[in-house]
């Protein structure tokens, strides 16, 4: 029997324990992550096709939606969903006018990330 390939998850947060946090819970839940703390080290990555992205909205070095835009400009990157966290208060019109897939505020509760994370990995791949 052949086993169902780990889903890879891109994480860009420049807070280094809620990226370890995310890191961990992510991978308690059987997914392959790359956590990393900026745009320039997030477009090192880039190459390799990740299955989602979780993305702070306010990087040391840019907007995570200016960059969630430019993704989902480019034909290679388009169809990856991408989740923009952030505890600014218009989070849900960055994430509309970025063109991200979805939102979650900071603070947030794992089980909250978890099932946004599995909704977009799993389900809206079925649907």
């Amino acid at each position: 029997m052949k086993t169902p390939m780990r889903k890879r998850i891109i994480v860009v947060d420049d807070d280094d324990d809620i990226l370890q946090i995310i890191r961990y819970v992510l991978e308690e839940h059987g997914m392959t992550v790359e956590a990393v703390s900026d745009i320039v080290s997030f477009e090192k990555l880039r190459q390799n096709t990740a299955d989602l992205i979780l993305l702070d909205d306010w990087l040391n070095d840019g907007l995570g939606s200016q960059l969630c835009k430019g993704l989902k400009n480019n034909k290679h990157t388009a169809n990856i969903p991408i989740i923009l966290i952030s505890a600014a208060n218009n989070l849900a019109e960055s994430a509309k006018e970025s063109g991200a897939d979805d939102f979650l505020s900071k603070p947030f509760d794992i089980d909250d990330l978890l099932t946004k994370v599995d909704l977009w990995l799993y389900e809206k791949v079925l649907s």
